[in-house]
């Protein structure tokens, strides 16, 4: 009998358990992990930039907006200094090697939510 208890506890509790287990993960937004040489800048901080994510694949353009955010090594610069570094970054050898560009594209809208760019001086 105390067997049986025990053995209908456990079985609650396993079904209590796993009951919140279901769960639906949205995901905001798509990104990209990209070399330099894989991203293109527009030249004004609202046109469109086009990443290139594999040798094969086809080039896609994404739009920025007001409320796109750059950073390089992870401190928030405007558009005007993100484009100038990455320019000098390309034209250094060294330094284009170690970079690492991130775009991080809102799904619901396909516009460019922030552009990242890590790498050594």
């Amino acid at each position: 009998m105390t067997a049986n208890r025990i053995f209908a506890t456990l079985a609650l509790l396993a079904v209590l358990g796993t009951a919140h287990a279901t769960r639906v993960l949205e995901q905001p937004e798509r990104s990209f992990e990209l070399s330099l040489s894989q991203l293109t800048l527009p030249t004004t901080a609202n046109g469109g930039l086009s990443v290139k994510p594999c040798e094969s694949c086809a080039y896609s353009t994404h739009v920025l907006n007001a409320n796109t955010q750059y950073f390089v090594n992870n401190q928030h610069v405007a558009f005007a200094d993100f484009s100038r570094i990455a320019g000098d970054v390309r034209g250094n050898r060294r330094a284009a090697e170690t970079a690492v560009a991130g775009v991080f594209i809102d799904i619901g809208t396909g516009r460019v939510n922030r552009v990242t760019l890590n790498y050594r001086p």
